[in-house]
């Protein structure tokens, strides 16, 4: 789904935020960055999605390849959800103007400024019931918890009918409780529409839990790539250093997000092209 090929960053001054680095990424594929603050997890995620600008390397996704033309870095923009950490919402607007947002890049400048279609509003409405809050749709995001603001947040990335999700620490800000919750549903709405994801975290127990693979990073570079259950004690040090112990967690029991009501797939409603 997404190849980088000597990928680095080094930001002015020559501070190197991202050594060379070759990965692949694939559909269907739960892939966690684990690494200390200023190893590199969010500056990799923001080279993904091409937010900054690479200092060297190339990105290639499926179908396009290589990422060259102005036309094909805003396809995959497009075709890019993004799941911040303090959820980056309007607070003023309601749950669904802000799910609405993830539409506009369908659209032309001078088309995104009137009234989206009917079919594009309920569509995002769609997109809100997969993440349990269809109740909810006409609420100010402000009077909403932080757990339903970042499922708010979820449920915009899903409006852009996305091939990848990238989620930067998207449950940094949450009680224990509420980010088990919030990552158990992210996990499976990406596992059920077959979405690439790669979720940046701090929590080495929750990666253990949802991930299928854990790439960890270290002063900009990339020490450990492999499944879960690969992540020993040594590895743990290579990645976090004299603050191994500080990363470590107790393990808790993965408890599925609850589900009163039938989510619909999305492909069950059609936006608008």
């Amino acid at each position: 789904m997404i190849r980088v090929d000597n990928l680095g960053m080094t930001y002015p001054g020559g501070i190197r935020a991202l050594a060379p680095t070759d990965l692949e990424f694939h559909a269907g594929e739960f892939t966690v960055l684990l690494g200390p603050s200023g190893a590199g997890k969010s500056t990799l995620l923001r080279c993904l999605n091409l937010l900054i600008e690479p200092s060297s390397g190339v990105i290639s996704t499926s179908p396009l390849g290589e990422l060259r033309s102005r036309g094909e870095i805003q396809w995959h923009r497009r075709s890019t959800g993004m799941i911040f950490q303090q959820h980056q919402l309007i607070t003023r607007y309601t749950a669904l103007d802000n799910v609405l947002i993830g539409r506009i890049g369908c659209y032309g400048a001078w088309r995104s400024l009137l009234p989206l279609p009917r079919k594009d509003k309920v569509f995002a409405m769609s997109c809100l019931e997969r993440v349990g809050l269809i109740g909810k749709a006409l609420v100010r995001v402000d009077r909403l918890s932080g757990g339903e603001q970042q499922r708010v947040g979820i449920a915009r990335a899903l409006a852009q009918e996305p091939n990848v999700i990238l989620a930067d620490e998207p449950v940094a800000s949450l009680d224990p409780a509420t980010a088990q919750n919030v990552l158990s549903l992210l996990h499976r709405i990406c596992k059920s529409e077959n979405l690439a994801a790669i979720v940046s975290l701090h929590q080495v127990h929750l990666a253990k839990i949802y991930a299928d693979r854990i790439v960890g990073l270290a002063q900009g570079r990339v020490v450990f790539d492999g499944p879960p259950a690969a992540l020993a004690e040594a590895e743990l040090e290579r990645i976090y250093g004299s603050q191994a112990g500080d990363a470590r967690s107790p393990e808790v029991e993965k408890t599925p997000v609850a589900a009163p009501f039938t989510l619909p797939q999305l492909s069950s409603v059609q936006p608008s092209s």
